[in-house]
């Protein structure tokens, strides 16, 4: 008795096209879970922000601190919180960022550039649209004076989002 095979040829054929087959489903499966992955990325990770500046004015007694925050990511961010801190990591100064009407808190659009002023230890920044700058608004503490800041030591601007993320830059006071 005797058994006859395929041919090479048909099995050469039979080879590469499960061989292209394997290929393509190895593709569609591979593009499917890339696109998902990119749809499903956190705001959090495309938030991106830069404290540009920091400036300090002296009034009589009284300091006001504005911290120029610049958004360099390509999504809105919300700035929920200034702080200003001492060499010793002390917060001697702190801004709650407040909603209103017209600016919904410290909303940023990529490419912005927020102008936040801070002159008391504990207060609330709320858009000023005829400034078109974030002041700040005492709640019921002191203002920032030239106690609190000392000329030439390094003190510590930071930023914070709503997500939760950073930004801080180190500045001088300087008389």
């Amino acid at each position: 008795m005797k058994i006859k095979g395929i041919s090479p040829v048909i099995a050469t054929l039979l080879l590469i096209l499960i061989a292209v087959a394997a290929a393509v489903l190895v593709y569609v499966w591979v593009t499917g879970y890339a696109s998902s992955m990119a749809q499903t990325s956190a705001p959090e990770l495309e938030e991106q922000i830069k404290i540009d500046s920091v400036s300090v004015k002296l009034y009589d007694d009284n300091i006001n601190v504005t911290v120029y925050v610049r958004n360099i990511g390509d999504v809105e961010v919300n700035i929920t919180d200034l702080y200003i801190i001492d060499p010793s990591g002390k917060v001697i100064a702190h801004c709650k960022v407040i909603s209103d009407s017209e600016k919904k808190g410290g909303v940023l659009d990529p490419g912005e550039v927020g102008a936040f002023h801070i002159n008391a230890t504990e207060a609330q920044c709320k858009y000023d649209s005829s400034l078109g700058e974030w002041k700040s608004i005492a709640t019921g503490s002191s203002s920032l004076m030239t106690s609190n800041l000392q000329p030439g030591t390094a003190y510590v601007a930071k930023a914070v989002t709503e997500n939760g993320i950073e930004a801080a830059v180190s500045f001088k006071y300087q008389t």
